[in-house]
């Protein structure tokens, strides 16, 4: 039987028409669906857990819902890390927590084909729910799938996929779930979690900690570690449902499908290590034999410290305005704010020489002051950036140490 094919380019001339269409067919029979169908007793329900894929947005892993009834034929997962690519102003919205995220339902078929055709590896962990369970987590599903309730506000740590879909299992099953120890005996932080993960894209991992701040770096307790795909897989492995006179293992069974090319991410040749420790081998002795080169230096000192403070900027309206709770309070707003002080007296060194010498002694003390705040607060640094902190303190120190009234002359009559 040939399928049914549609000529795109009718689909593109009437696409409005086509819409109206499928959201009036959508609207009309989903809730009625949704009221309507009633599991059968042999319905089961499954914890599904992809790997890390290649794309940035699948590095995580991702966590959904299977529901299966081989009587009434309903086979399909749900989705709660659903979002559309072709959103306007998609970037801005995403980095500001403005972007909406929204539960998907997909044939189970289809998500299995996706995922496994990207190399991801599937786990299929079935449940121990009792009838009532599943057709109870089914309404829920049902419900939160319309349109009116499909929408929520994505967060990195306390709002995903995966804490939905906890969320809706521990609303069906509650007080009678019984989950095992915490397993984060090394007390690690939701820092320290996520970079585990982002170890293979060194450049953003580095962009991920620069803009995360001191609310990364607690350590989660409780349901709160179970923000990650594979920490829910595993804490649901040694789980067990408390009946009242029973005990059960809330895994019935479980299945692996394994990709025939399975996802690999390859690290970059050029990481930020790499880049920034060559810089500072290449400048530190540049800048010493070649101190006297003022033009050369000025424009160094430009991108330089234009860069870092544009960074510093970009903390800041993230920590003033993102809708994420983890980009507050960070520490890295310490340092990379303290950039276009230093650009200031590079671009006006040669006009105002005694004011900005002046100008030393308070800055100075201030810098001091935020590092020893910087310190204290207990934000790690990303250890890449450890020879771009050095090269900013040299490179600051030779601005202000030039702008010496004494100093300067000498350099001009030495140059002479």
């Amino acid at each position: 039987m040939p399928l049914l094919t549609v000529d795109p380019c009718f689909i593109y001339k009437y696409k409005k028409f086509c819409t109206l269409i499928a959201v009036f067919f959508g609207v009309l029979t989903t809730p009625l669906w949704a009221q309507q169908a009633q599991l059968s007793s042999e319905t089961k329900v499954s914890l599904i857990t992809a790997s890390p894929g290649n794309e940035l947005y699948t590095i995580f892993g991702h966590t959904a819902l299977r529901i299966y009834d081989p009587k009434t034929e309903i086979d399909r997962t749900y989705n709660y890390g659903t979002f559309d690519f072709d959103t306007k102003g998609f970037y801005w919205k995403f980095a500001m927590g403005n972007l909406r995220y929204f539960l998907s339902t997909t044939p189970y078929e289809n998500a299995k084909n996706t995922y496994l055709g990207d190399g991801r590896t599937i786990t299929e962990q079935r449940l121990n729910l009792s009838p009532e369970q599943t057709q109870q987590l089914f309404r829920y599903l049902q419900t939160n799938a319309r349109p009116e309730n499909r929408y929520y506000s994505y967060e990195f740590f306390y709002d995903n996929c995966t804490t939905r879909v906890y969320e809706a299992l521990n609303a069906v099953i509650g007080d009678s779930l019984r989950l095992q120890k915490p397993i984060n005996p090394a007390k690690n932080s939701f820092r320290q979690f996520i970079n585990s993960y982002l170890e293979p894209v060194p450049w953003v991992k580095l962009g991920v900690n620069l803009v995360l701040g001191l609310p990364t770096d607690e350590i989660p307790s409780g349901s709160e570690m179970l923000f990650l795909p594979n920490l829910l897989k595993k804490r649901f492995a040694n789980a067990k449902i408390q009946n009242a006179d029973t005990s059960v293992a809330l895994v019935d069974d479980q299945t692996i499908y394994t990709p025939a090319n399975k996802a690999v991410l390859n690290p970059p040749v050029l990481t930020p290590k790499l880049v920034f420790w060559s810089l500072f081998v290449l400048v530190i002795p540049l800048g010493i034999a070649f101190s006297n080169k003022q033009s050369l230096w000025r424009w160094f000192d430009c991108v330089l410290f234009g860069i870092v403070g544009g960074i510093g900027f970009l903390i800041l309206i993230l920590w003033l305005f993102s809708a994420y709770p983890t980009t507050t309070w960070n520490a890295n707003i310490v340092w990379t704010l303290i950039a276009p002080i230093i650009l200031y007296v590079v671009i006006h060194k040669k006009k105002c020489r005694l004011q900005t010498w002046k100008l030393t002694e308070p800055v100075i003390l201030g810098i001091v002051f935020m590092a020893m705040i910087f310190f204290l607060i207990h934000q790690d640094i990303p250890p890449a950036l450890y020879p771009v902190l050095v090269l900013l303190i040299f490179r600051g120190w030779m601005c202000f140490f030039m702008s010496k009234p004494k100093y300067a002359t000498l350099l001009e009559v030495n140059s002479n």
